[in-house]
């Protein structure tokens, strides 16, 4: 009976200490998350879109920055666009990490509220908004480093 018990506790004894190496033995390790939203701009319509996001989305993701609530946040342009129907604007916003994305709205509320007054001239300019484009994808990626 005590050959039993002791393979029973090696077997034991091995899968504990194989379960804490697992971890160690990950390829990479884990960084910040981003946010990645590419836009297909409406026809005729660039002007009012760059205006939106220079007067509104800019100060806003500065307010979040400065609030530490994102590490930063990037605009880029589509530059080989494959038809019509293609993304022309894209941003990334960039988080520390997951734990950043737990309850985000409620902390990015009163910003907004700051910045538009109230919520219904947020509102107001979320409608036109809708005029000016259209959500062609939207990713969270994750940055790794390799060990």
């Amino acid at each position: 009976m005590k050959p039993a018990v002791r393979l029973a506790g090696a077997l034991l004894l091995a899968f504990v200490a194989s379960t804490f190496t697992v971890h160690a033995q990950v390829p990479y390790s884990q960084g910040n998350v981003t946010r990645v939203v590419l836009i297909n701009i409406t026809p005729g319509r660039s002007e009012a879109l760059f205006a939106d996001l220079k007067k509104n989305v800019v100060p806003l993701w500065e307010s979040e920055k400065s609030a530490g609530l994102i590490v930063d946040y990037n605009l880029f342009l589509n530059q080989t666009a494959s038809s019509i129907e293609d993304w022309d604007l894209g941003y990334t916003l960039t988080y520390k990490n997951m734990a950043a994305l737990d309850n985000l709205p409620d902390k990015v509320y009163e910003l907004r509220m700051k910045h538009y007054g109230s919520k219904e001239d947020e509102q107001k300019v979320i409608e036109k908004r809708v005029d000016t484009g259209k959500v062609v994808a939207s990713y969270l990626i994750r940055d790794i480093t390799l060990r």
